[in-house]
């Protein structure tokens, strides 16, 4: 891997789409971007791009520091205007409830580690609105758990898995986090973790090492805890969407380690090969070199090739070489899948049921031409090309699946929905003919009056994670 120019071969709507996401660009690179920013034609292809990136906020802000956003015409303006504006104001009220949030779990002793977003955005981008916060993720030790969900009830949160009329538990052994916590009014959404990913995909990581480097923080003003810088760019690889990986994701790898100087790489290779996350750290880490050099990066990715699976490696060549594509190619369809399937969980009713299994199905299934090619990171492609990513993308997305959930977990909740789309028609038509005395089976609206929510609020929770 070599070249240390940003973005390289890209139009100048690329390049300066990637020098605006850079946190703290020094002096070249600041002048490069005011270049490249002069050289833009089309500042309705560089908002699209912005957006398809969903890094919005970041860009636009880091026009108007270097005094080059009066180069961007009015409408296009106004159009940075409303998306920022939009993430500002839920990202202020997602804070909010954060911060009240640690200021519980410090004062019952509860060592909270703040994960990702919410802690690059004090740490290196000093600005909690750069980017859509989609929640707050925070890391606990196993016997903290209890105490959690403990503060999660006085504060009013319910569980998203109460909306399956189940009660969040802990399950060490087959998750590595609670379902997600919801304030009423849907301001605030907690990932609780004991872990980073599931101990069901075939990585080790070691959390007592992990543990023993957290560093105390003040977060905004409340006492909270972080990870060290390595296993913060560690986590960053392993948590990777392996097809939401748009400047929005990439970003936070390039911008930590260049904020993070004393980062030991030495030790980051250790942890990746007692972890297993070889693949995971190179497909992360070469995508990133490709949009903002590294070397340290490079030699990382170097350092780990021999333990790469061809699949990984080709993929991965693939998604780099083009600089066209892979700044086209973020794609957020496997969440309209895991959505379909939170939807389909919500209700006991067949019909609803039948609708969200029709929409699983057919994302999985028949997946769109546009996200099957960005899956497949072609650019124009032709006619065959095209039928192949198309005919390819449900392997690619049981990949993923499989990847994040665990080997066998996946197939199995596929399967479940059959059976429980046959059991929920099953005892309608039991009812009917009189074998079973009817009762009155839940739908999505009976679930969010159980909790005090309408079936709008319930929707906006969901369409709030992406």
């Amino acid at each position: 891997m070599t070249g240390t120019e940003i973005a390289a071969g890209g139009t100048a709507v690329e390049r300066l789409l990637v020098h605006a996401a850079l946190a703290a660009p020094s002096g070249d690179e600041r002048a490069e971007m005011a270049k490249l920013a002069h050289d833009v034609t089309d500042w309705a292809e560089f908002f699209a791009l912005a957006k398809v990136n969903a890094t919005v906020p970041l860009v636009q802000r880091r026009l108007e520091a270097e005094e080059l956003y009066e180069l961007v015409p009015d409408a296009i303006r106004a159009e940075f205007a409303a998306v920022t504006d939009h993430i500002a104001a839920v990202n202020e009220r997602r804070l909010a409830g954060a911060l009240e949030l640690l200021r519980r779990f410090d004062a019952r002793g509860v060592r909270c580690v703040v994960l990702k977003g919410m802690l690059f955005s004090t740490e290196i981008y000093g600005d909690p609105r750069y980017k859509r916060m989609n929640d707050l993720d925070i890391l606990i030790e196993l016997d903290q758990v209890d105490t959690a969900i403990e503060i999660y009830r006085e504060l009013g949160l319910f569980a998203t898995s109460e909306l399956l009329g189940k009660a969040p538990k802990m399950r060490s052994e087959r998750s590595h986090h609670l379902p997600s916590f919801v304030s009423r009014d849907g301001a605030l959404v907690v990932g609780t973790h004991w872990g980073l990913i599931t101990p069901l995909a075939p990585y080790t990581i070691d959390y007592a090492a992990i543990w023993d480097r957290v560093r105390p923080i003040d977060f905004y003003g409340v006492p909270a805890w972080a990870m060290a810088h390595e296993d913060n760019l560690h986590h960053l690889g392993v948590h990777l969407p392996y097809y939401k990986t748009g400047v929005r994701e990439l970003g936070d790898l390039w911008n930590l380690s260049r904020y993070a100087t004393d980062l030991d790489y030495d030790l980051l290779a250790g942890e990746i090969a007692k972890a297993g996350t070889e693949s995971l750290m190179y497909h992360a880490l070469s995508l990133s070199h490709r949009l903002v050099p590294n070397p340290a990066f490079a030699a990382l990715v170097d350092r780990v090739r021999p333990r790469i699976n061809r699949f990984t490696r080709y993929d991965t060549a693939r998604k780099t070489a083009d600089i066209h594509a892979l700044l086209r190619s973020r794609s957020t369809h496997t969440s309209r899948i895991e959505k379909a399937y939170t939807e389909f969980n919500m209700t006991a009713q067949a019909h609803e049921k039948r609708a969200s299994f029709g929409r699983l199905w057919s994302d999985l299934l028949l997946v769109p031409a546009d996200e099957a090619e960005r899956m497949s990171s072609l650019r124009e492609p032709k006619a065959l090309a095209a039928l192949g990513a198309r005919v390819s993308a449900p392997y690619r997305l049981t990949r993923v699946f499989q990847r994040d959930l665990g080997r066998w977990l996946f197939p199995a909740a596929l399967a479940k929905t059959v059976v429980d789309l046959g059991a929920a028609y099953g005892a309608e038509l039991a009812q009917r003919a009189g074998v079973r005395t009817a009762t009155a089976r839940p739908g999505i609206d009976e679930y969010a009056a159980e909790l005090g929510l309408t079936r709008a609020d319930l929707q906006a929770v969901l369409d709030s994670q992406e």
